[in-house]
């Protein structure tokens, strides 16, 4: 069963035009997941073989550093991809491949191994100890 409501709604497009000054214009996170104030997950999906454009790079790597700079706080960003090519299909969250994170700080890293978003949220889960996202996609 899937958790959006409205799927007309959701493929609804969010049209910028107007709000750029140059290379400067309106970028959007796919994914953001909060717990109790303390922890903090944001994804960018694209594409598989694609990359995340400079500005929303930027933009990911403050918010993380920022979360990040609170005392008792975690952040990270992830880097999503898919290979889903069919636009009137959904993409499957939980299938995708995590390829590298940021966690502050520095560059980002690849993922070692390959890894799952529901995978690697799990993990997080227990590296974390956010007890609300254990167990996360178990029926």
């Amino acid at each position: 069963m899937s958790l959006i409501r409205n799927v007309k709604k959701m493929s609804q497009v969010i049209d910028f035009t107007g709000l750029s000054k140059g290379s400067i214009h309106p970028t959007d996170i796919d994914v953001v997941l909060e717990f109790n104030n303390r922890f903090l997950i944001l994804m960018e999906l694209k594409t598989n073989g694609s990359k995340i454009p400079t500005g929303q790079r930027l933009l990911l790597e403050r918010v993380v550093d920022a979360w990040n700079s609170n005392t008792g706080k975690k952040a990270i960003a992830l880097y999503v991809t898919h290979n889903f090519k069919d636009p009137s299909k959904p993409i499957v969250l939980e299938g995708c491949d995590v390829k590298s994170y940021y966690q502050g700080g520095s560059d980002w890293s690849d993922s070692k191994t390959e890894i799952t978003v529901k995978e690697c949220l799990n993990i997080l889960a227990e590296k974390w100890n956010i007890s609300k996202m254990k167990g996360i996609g178990d029926s």
